[in-house]
């Protein structure tokens, strides 16, 4: 009685009820998790991020409680197109709980499916990123911001990575074009001021290092004979 009262309200977050069909149940997750308002990086956005947990998470315990009764989900339900999305999906849901591996296994299985999705880009830098393999992450990055020049998103991320790397001046670049595409964004405006001063620090450093240099050469000149 329980576990069918729970899954009527597990169905309702989706406007079902009981006795919903998997297609539907399927149909309905999608027009969910696939709202304009996801289609951008959720992970920095918790609000966002949180909505999508819930969907997905009530999503999989669905599964799960029609699974018990014999009504298994079978991959022969999913075309091919929402077989990409749901692995997509899987990978968005890991990243927000900062499971990175299985984020990349399930991005990866993604991409071969479908390299046209500029946030499954995003994501793919993201988390190579994160692994410090910043030669890489670029890639996905420039790709990402090739498919779509206006994705604030695309810019920022690929900042964040070049800044990372040490490219301060080309980070900076890129923050600026975030910014300009995003005005209202904070967190934009905070890593470009960080950004700024790391380039300043480089310059005062290597002043200071071009200084030593002339002094020591200066003393090795003044003691060779």
């Amino acid at each position: 009685m329980e576990s069918s009262e729970y899954l009527e309200e597990l169905l309702g977050l989706f406007n079902l009820g009981k006795g919903a069909t998997l297609p539907e149940i399927l149909e309905k997750y999608f027009e969910k998790t696939l709202q304009i308002k996801f289609q951008r990086i959720i992970i920095a956005h918790d609000t966002l991020k949180d909505e999508f947990l819930r969907y997905h998470e009530a999503f999989v315990k669905i599964l799960k409680i029609l699974e018990a009764t014999d009504h298994k989900l079978e991959m022969s339900l999913f075309s091919s197109d929402q077989l990409g999305k749901f692995f997509f999906n899987q990978g968005v849901y890991a990243l927000c709980k900062d499971n990175y591996m299985q984020a990349g296994e399930k991005f990866s299985e993604t991409y071969k499916m479908n390299k046209q999705n500029i946030f499954l880009l995003i994501y793919l830098g993201i988390i190579l990123t994160m692994r410090k393999n910043y030669y890489a992450a670029e890639k996905y990055f420039s790709d990402a911001i090739n498919r779509d020049s206006n994705n604030d998103d695309a810019w920022f991320y690929a900042a964040e990575n070049l800044f990372k790397a040490g490219s301060y001046k080309k980070a900076g670049e890129f923050f600026e074009r975030a910014k300009k595409l995003n005005p209202a964004n904070n967190e934009i405006a905070i890593q470009l001021k960080e950004c700024r001063e790391a380039m300043l620090k480089k310059a005062q450093s290597g002043e200071k290092d071009t200084l030593l240099r002339k002094i020591v050469k200066y003393v090795r000149n003044a003691f060779k004979d």
